[in-house]
């Protein structure tokens, strides 16, 4: 890691850059605003009708094929010779490719469970709270599976899950999969360890434990690999047998550590690291072609790709790009991406078009003729695919929270995918230019300040974007009550971020001389205000005051926190911070709470309530401000480093600041989808 000082982009600038002192957008801007807004929507209005012309003329044309979603663990950009001439030989994966469409500039996500929400879910995953980790994809967030059931389609899931697995509503079986084998994450392949043993639970290959439908884990004989393709091929026989159009994903843990080859696979290559990595990979390709030699290739479109880049543990998995596994550069979040469609897509074509994960999901619904779903992030494919029409051009951010030093690693590619921003561990700020060197490799940021503080701009406004939840609103039974609901694991501190902003007062003469229930959730948390001490907030057996709460004033109040699970190969004990904020100052912290996470099975469904005239926004993610109180739990050659970082301000942290300043001020706090 390169540690330089950093330049920086303060958020509150950002919110308030277009607003008056009253907080009202400056009367100059609305003009331009309501036209570029008109434009914006014109424009991607007549796209939408093109491409869902397009693909319904096609879907019609084609009828309603089966559906084969394939999806690699780790493969590396360098780990196939399909886009790659030098990568690993994979000659089944080439034959995919020779009869459809590679796309050479796919972009994923840097690590497994957010690329596979957003491919589940069609959306960016932070939406969904996944910045790396989360609890499950919203009800609100219908996947694929739930779309294409209720298309008429079968569906069926084998292999690895990993995109939620705390909460038995958001396992495989409640996401729109009728059945399902395979696992919910790797560490639940092997045995638990031994009562008093050290050693930490591991992934395995062989003879791994396996669910099947949302059952108990039982061990199967075999090879990983070789046990989830024969049960996908057991699968195609049975649903070829049926006239219904079927959807299987099947998700391999391969060419994932360990780097455990069947041994028929491990005999083949030298004795090194690279050697056992190119066989796993081997098999892999392998596995992927009995899978296409089982389905009608006619009426079936298959569907390759990679959650994220490659570790560069065994060999340069992602070459000639620069980065890996669980960094936000270039070669961790460009992975292969092919489709296959005979009749329908070219044969032999290559696409060097910015594409994205999320853009499976929309491209799966037009092919199976179902009506887009408009929430989405992504874009149907089949007209770039096809024809060659460009979707329009879309800018991302990438982003990664670290609860040790409470601060986020990002990535921000622009619209025209020439520059790219990034901040790897909140740090040093660097920014590339993909046009003039597309391996992402030369920083090129000390002469471009300008653009990398643009790209810096626009990536928290899309955060924040992100950040906010589309929850619903109801007026309660108590009159001035307002009843918030949905994003249940989100919008409920259940694990993870989460912000509740709360805007109250002033209060009626009467109210305002006894004590006053302000906000509650069932008996996950209160709000209270107590006449002469101010606030209390209550959650579990943790309590934080406010004695500056005025009730005769509006107050923006605002409670966060990270309430963090113990992780699979957790180096730390959890930390679960809470922090109480008023008008955007810190009133109480407790840096370490004692508060027990709530239980998988609390009711989360529970309304928001806020009482007297007050009204509510939530965010997925955790908030802080550069004068609170700050210890990283960093290695010592680092800890001087990261707080000097967040004294000045110049540390990747989401600022409490952009929260507040929806409170309190005249008009609705900005609209999110």
């Amino acid at each position: 890691m390169v540690l330089s000082r950093p330049n920086h982009v303060d958020q509150r600038k950002i919110m308030s850059s277009t607003l008056s002192p009253g907080g009202a957008l400056r009367p100059a801007l609305w003009g331009l605003l309501l036209a570029a807004l008109m434009f914006s929507w014109l424009h991607n209005a007549l796209n939408l009708v093109r491409e869902w012309t397009a693909s319904a003329e096609e879907s019609d044309t084609a009828g309603r094929p089966n559906i084969l979603l394939i999806v690699a663990d780790d493969l590396g950009y360098n780990d196939t010779s399909v886009i790659n001439a030098g990568g690993l030989p994979t000659p089944r994966l080439e034959e995919l490719a020779a009869g459809g469409v590679t796309f050479s500039r796919h972009y994923a996500d840097a690590t497994c469970t957010p690329s596979r929400v957003a491919i589940l879910s069609g959306r960016y995953p932070e939406r969904s709270g996944f910045r790396p980790v989360g609890s499950e994809i919203p009800a609100e967030y219908a996947t694929i599976a739930e779309h294409l059931r209720a298309a008429g389609y079968r569906t069926y899931l084998t292999g690895k899950w990993h995109a939620g697995e705390e909460r038995r509503a958001g396992w495989p079986q409640n996401k729109g999969f009728e059945g399902w084998f395979g696992f919910l994450n790797q560490f639940e392949l092997s045995p638990e360890p031994a009562a008093g043993d050290d050693a930490i639970r591991r992934p395995t290959y062989f003879n791994p434990r396996l669910r099947s439908d949302g059952g108990e884990p039982q061990v199967h004989q075999g090879h990983l690999t070789d046990l989830l393709t024969e049960h996908t091929l057991a699968r195609i026989a049975e649903f070829r047998a049926q006239e219904q159009p079927w959807f299987i994903y099947h998700a391999f843990l391969a060419p994932h550590s360990p780097i455990q080859p069947a041994p028929r696979y491990r005999a083949r290559f030298p004795d090194t690291p690279e050697g056992a990595y190119s066989a796993l990979v081997t098999q892999m390709d392998d596995a992927v072609g009995r899978l296409l030699d089982a389905v009608d290739a006619d009426n079936t479109l298959v569907v390759f790709v990679s959650d994220n880049g490659g570790t560069n543990l065994q060999r340069d998995n992602n070459y000639p790009f620069h980065g890996r596994k669980n960094e936000v550069y270039e070669g961790a979040l460009r992975t292969p991406l092919i489709l296959r469609w005979p009749g329908q897509l070219p044969a032999a074509r290559r696409v060097d078009s910015v594409v994205m994960n999320v853009d499976i999901y929309p491209t799966l619904l037009a092919a199976a003729g179902a009506a887009p779903d408009t929430g989405a992030d992504g874009v149907s494919l089949l007209p770039l695919a096809a024809r060659d029409i460009a979707p329009p051009q879309r800018q991302r951010g990438w982003e990664s929270y670290s609860a040790n030093i409470n601060s986020l690693s990002f990535s921000f590619l622009d619209a025209g995918g020439r520059w790219r921003a990034v901040s790897q561990d909140g740090m040093s700020r660097q920014l590339y230019d993909l046009a003039a060197a597309p391996q992402g490799a030369d920083d090129v940021a000390a002469g471009n300040n300008a653009t990398l503080a643009a790209l810096e701009t626009a990536f928290w406004r899309e955060h924040w974007g992100k950040s906010l939840l589309p929850v619903s609103a109801r007026p309660g039974a108590v009159p001035g009550s307002t009843l918030y609901e949905g994003f249940d694991t989100l919008r409920t501190p259940f694990r993870h971020g989460f912000a509740i902003g709360i805007e109250i007062g002033p209060l009626a003469a009467q109210d305002a001389r006894s004590a006053q229930v302000l906000a509650q959730q069932g008996d996950f948390w209160e709000l209270r205000y107590e006449p002469g001490h101010g606030l209390l907030w209550r959650m579990g057996e943790e309590e934080l005051r406010d004695p500056h709460f005025d009730p005769h004033s509006c107050n923006a109040v605002v409670m966060t926190g990270y309430l963090q699970p113990r992780g699979h190969l957790a180096q730390r004990a959890p930390r679960s911070p809470l922090k109480l904020y008023s008008s955007g100052l810190l009133r109480d912290v407790r840096s370490d709470s004692s508060i027990e996470l709530l239980p998988a099975g609390a009711a989360l469904a529970t309304p928001t309530q806020v009482n007297l005239g007050g009204r509510a926004l939530f965010a997925n993610m955790v908030l802080g401000a550069f004068a609170d109180p700050y210890e990283p739990r960093v290695a010592e050659a680092f800890f001087d480093y990261y707080v000097a970082a967040h004294r000045d301000g110049s540390l990747a942290m989401a600022d409490v600041a952009a929260l507040d300043r929806m409170l309190c001020r005249d008009g609705e706090a900005p609209t999110t989808h």
